[in-house]
């Protein structure tokens, strides 16, 4: 008998044994997260493969409210090819320029250079998006160069600048023509097809002047000389006058040498015969070219002791100046292509300032509208997006009825408003970075964590949104759960990316 007890005790921890064996071991895994607290442990990840990027994990912090836990990063297929006929996401890297499908894939190198200024490349896309001219600093100097879109081929136009001794001694006539075309915008397509390409060079010396090229004949006509150095050309809307400003720089210097400390003058040219009409020059040192009125009168405004003033137009053919605003604003100012509209940024102080706060100024008005009670940092117009960004404060629209806050205020950067409303923005806060998001109705969540470099949603739908890693990564997540996916690399840091027709 006692050995019968003995017996089956061990056949009944045989089969509580046996049932522990039985339970499945990735019920945890396979389980889909629920939102994600200070309290919770995040769970583990699996091990990264030669392909995936290591995303840090960083903690959920109180100040937003989280709807999910981040995803771990995976890879995807990438098509075989880019999309024919666009569009495209270009990203600018000291890689080089390179293109991609919307989605992110296929990332395509176009011109082999280490991108180390930080000018903005739109100017620099022709209307159709089928050519991009950019200066290329080399050995030999500064060479205009045309590059095909998408095959890449590329063409050097002409040598604007020899890279001669005089060009290591940084006050040298040749130094300085060589910053009049390399630090400030020297590239502009003409309007509405991009047959004509105005840019600066130096090709006659030693000052930098504009030229004009003609893509169809390939001539190449000399618009101005003179002792100022030419710079910031840009066309007028219907394509016939292109505006440009005249710079120098003169002693005394001190310290490393930066943009030019004087305003020569502005002149427009018309591009049929190549008339140059004499225009009123701005107060201050630098050239300030806020946009287009209309076809004949450009937007710009003086610097003044302790903010900027005097907003107004001036007429290109007659030189008539005409004041939009009396107030003064603090320094930071953009216009909306799409309805004319400017934000500007106001604080106490300064004459005829409006106080603190953000402001708008309709078109065709002259008295602004308040819409902040906090002055802004900076204010910038963002082409994708179609908003304005007035850092740290939030976006506001181009009509100022709408206002997107920031996921965290004063820690969130590089925001990216979707075309069906979605919201991106990159939040750093104990040093670690993360990717949140949010769709008209939601809370906000965290896409994925990690260093980056630039946020943009395509341009076909809006809905799937490419994230740039520093290391040159591009990732996609896409609406509704925004697993992040790696795409394709563009092989190093991204300091810019834009849509392309």
């Amino acid at each position: 008998m006692y050995k019968c007890k003995i017996i089956t005790m061990l056949m009944f921890i045989l089969l509580v044994l046996s049932a522990c064996k039985m339970q499945p071991t990735t019920a945890i895994a396979n389980a889909t997260p629920g939102p994600v607290t200070r309290e919770q442990v995040l769970p583990t990840k699996p091990a990264l493969t030669a392909t995936q990027v290591a995303i840090t994990e960083t903690p959920i912090l109180p100040t937003a409210t989280e709807t999910s836990a981040s995803p771990t990063p995976t890879d995807t297929p990438a098509p075989q090819g880019l999309n024919p006929s666009g569009p495209y996401v270009m990203f600018a890297a000291h890689s080089g320029i390179w293109i991609t499908n919307p989605d992110g894939s296929f990332a395509t190198r176009l011109l082999d250079y280490d991108m180390t200024s930080n000018l903005d490349l739109h100017p620099m896309v022709s209307p159709n998006g089928d050519r991009l001219a950019m200066v290329v600093n080399n050995e030999g100097g500064l060479d205009l160069v045309m590059v095909e879109i998408p095959s890449g081929e590329s063409e050097t136009i002409v040598h604007l600048l020899d890279a001669s001794e005089g060009i290591y001694d940084p006050i040298s006539p040749n130094s300085f023509a060589l910053y009049a075309i390399r630090d400030y915008g020297s590239i502009a397509w003409q309007p509405p097809d991009g047959r004509f390409l105005a840019f600066t060079g130096a090709i006659e010396g030693p000052t930098s002047d504009l030229y004009l090229y003609d893509t169809v004949t390939k001539k190449i006509t000399q618009l101005t000389s003179g002792p100022a150095q030419a710079v910031l050309p840009v066309w007028s809307p219907d394509g016939q006058y292109i505006l440009h400003f005249g710079v120098s720089w003169r002693p005394p210097f001190g310290g490393a040498i930066g943009g030019a400390n004087y305003l020569d003058g502005v002149w427009a040219v018309r591009a049929s015969d190549g008339e140059i009409i004499t225009l009123p020059v701005n107060k201050g040192s630098n050239p300030h070219f806020l946009g287009w009125e209309d076809d004949t009168h450009y937007i710009t405004y003086d610097s003044g002791e302790c903010s900027s003033e005097n907003l107004h137009t001036v007429d290109i053919i007659s030189g008539e100046v005409s004041q939009l605003m009396e107030a003064s604003f603090y320094h930071y100012i953009a216009r909306s292509p799409v309805n004319g509209a400017i934000l500007f940024s106001s604080d106490v102080g300064c004459p005829d300032s409006l106080g603190a706060g953000v402001f708008i100024l309709p078109s065709g008005q002259a008295d602004p509208i308040k819409l902040h009670d906090i002055k802004a940092w900076t204010v910038e117009w963002m082409p994708e997006s179609g908003i304005f960004d007035a850092y740290p404060e939030g976006l506001f629209s181009v009509d100022g009825q709408m206002y997107y806050a920031s996921p965290v205020y004063d820690k969130s950067f590089k925001p990216a408003i979707s075309k069906q409303g979605y919201q991106a923005w990159e939040v750093i806060e104990n040093f670690q970075g993360r990717v949140m998001s949010r769709v008209p109705g939601k809370d906000w969540r965290t896409i994925m964590g990690g260093k980056i470099d630039e946020l943009i949603w395509d341009p076909v739908e809006g809905k799937t949104l490419l994230i740039a890693l520093s290391n040159g990564s591009i990732y996609a997540a896409t609406y509704p759960d925004f697993a992040p996916h790696q795409m394709s690399s563009v092989e190093d840091s991204v300091f810019q990316v834009l849509w392309t027709p």
